[in-house]
Formats: C-alpha cells, structure tokens, sequence
C-alpha cells in the first residue's frame, strides 16, 4: 500500500506541473495578445508627418570629394632626430587636387581589379 501512495504522489506532481505549464503558456499568450492590441491602438494615434514638414536638400554641398593618389614606397631615413608630420606626408593619404571631373572610371569596361565585385564575369 506505500507503494501506491508513493506512486500516485508522483503522478499528482506531474499533473500540477502540466497544470502549471498549461496556466503559464495561457498568461504568455494573454501578454503577448495585448501587446499586439496596445500596439495596434498607438500606430492609429500616430499621424504620418505632412509633405510640408518633411526635410529638404541643403543648399550647399554637405561633404567634398576628391580623387586620392597612391603614395610612394619611401620613409624618412632612420638618422633623423624625429619624424614631423611634413616628414610623414608621403605616408598619408593627401589630395590630388583634382575635382570629381577626374574620378576613376567606373562601369562594365573599367576593371578596377577588384576580386568578388559582383560582376557577371568577363
């Protein structure tokens, strides 16, 4: 007879615990139903912005752009006591002094040497 006992108090935790899991899946939905209504009731107070607010082009250009130049393999010598930023100028990236007029030549005939570029081959 314990052992019945024994036996039938483990099948009563195993239905309380399906009981549990039922009664927090049915909370979980609740929640989740009334987020989407709560949402649905905001994006309806929201009012899309009239063409008159919406933000324009500036009258000037925002940034510049220039063509840059490969700098040449040389470094100031070791015997210098310092090196000074007008000594690293060949190490930086520094205009050409050309406009977007000069921009390299882009399109299907170009071949930039890029690997990958997302061509069709060729």
């Amino acid at each position: 007879m314990g052992s019945k006992a024994c036996v039938s108090t483990s099948e009563a935790e195993a239905d309380a615990m399906i009981a549990v899991m039922i009664v927090f899946g049915l909370i979980l939905v609740c929640l989740l139903a009334g987020a989407m209504w709560w949402d649905g009731r905001r994006r309806e107070q929201l009012v899309p912005p009239l063409p008159e607010e919406q933000p324009t082009a500036p009258d000037h250009r925002e940034h510049i752009e220039e063509v840059r130049e490969e700098d040449d393999d040389t470094f100031p010598h070791k015997g210098d006591d310092r090196l000074l930023p007008y000594n690293m100028r060949t190490h930086s990236t520094h205009s050409t002094g050309k406009g977007p007029d000069e921009r390299p030549l882009h399109g299907k005939n170009a071949h930039s040497g890029s690997f990958g570029s997302g061509g069709l081959g060729g």
